[in-house]
């Protein structure tokens, strides 16, 4: 069997019947969910974004949300971090018009020893994820670590913020204060149990938000015109297991009797 692996391998069938298995296999629950959560986020982007928008990608990794905002915002001005250098060098010469910083985001400057994981970059982070497996290669990089404030001119308006940085977010929010309080941006979220490294909690996160009057939606909820979660809500979605990307935004006005 391995021989005719080996063999298919260097015909020119292989590329399409690889591309057909991946459309035809049963995905898993990962897969699914990750699938859902992308539906949404581009819904959502299609929704707030104009020609215009400024858009801040921090944690942008391979460029995927990143290609998305440029093509729904192509005259606004796009700022994108990404600690990884090898992955920073390729976003510079992908996106040639966008701001890309190699540098990890927190709520404080300086420089700090950056935990690449190696064989699973998108569990990589200023703190190591206590859930890797023990066959991850990790390597520690040193990086210049940057606040959001300090990357956005007073006065710039900024339309989307995506955070994706293994737990560490209530750093990048602290860190964005004056951009929250300035735009109070739509914010995408990934949130889970990796914030435990860094010593910060869901209800820290919330808080944060609400500190600007800002509100936390599951994606779907959003779309569909529902209201925002509630803290205890938001920490039953956490805890499922079920979302780990999440939609904050300015949160509705009370009604008035």
């Amino acid at each position: 069997m391995s021989r005719f692996k080996d063999w298919l391998r260097r015909t020119h069938l292989y590329p399409v019947l690889r591309g057909g298995w991946r459309l035809v296999r049963p995905k898993s629950r990962v897969e699914r969910l990750d699938a859902r959560d992308s539906r949404q986020a581009t819904a959502i982007l299609r929704r707030v974004l104009r020609p215009g928008s400024n858009a801040i990608d921090v944690g942008a990794h391979r460029g995927d949300v990143l290609a998305l905002l440029v093509r729904l915002s192509p005259a606004g001005r796009h700022v994108a971090v990404e600690p990884i250098p090898e992955l920073a060098e390729r976003l510079k010469a992908e996106f040639p018009g966008v701001t890309v910083h190699s540098a990890a985001v927190g709520d404080s400057t300086g420089t700090a020893d950056f935990q690449w994981v190696v064989t699973n970059p998108a569990f990589s982070g200023l703190k190591r994820r206590p859930d890797l497996r023990p066959e991850e290669t990790v390597r520690g990089v040193s990086v210049p670590v940057k606040r959001i404030d300090d990357l956005v001119p007073p006065g710039t308006s900024i339309a989307v913020l995506k955070i994706d940085v293994e737990g560490g977010e209530l750093g990048v929010l602290r860190g964005a204060a004056r951009v929250l309080a300035e735009s109070r941006p739509w914010v995408l979220l990934e949130h889970g149990g990796a914030a435990a490294a860094y010593g910060s909690t869901t209800a820290d996160v919330a808080a944060e938000f609400a500190r600007h009057r800002m509100a936390i939606w599951l994606m779907g909820d959003w779309l569909a015109g529902r209201p925002p979660l509630t803290l205890d809500g938001l920490l039953a979605a956490v805890n499922s297991g079920e979302y780990w990307n999440f939609l904050a935004g300015p949160a509705p006005e009370p009604a008035r009797d």
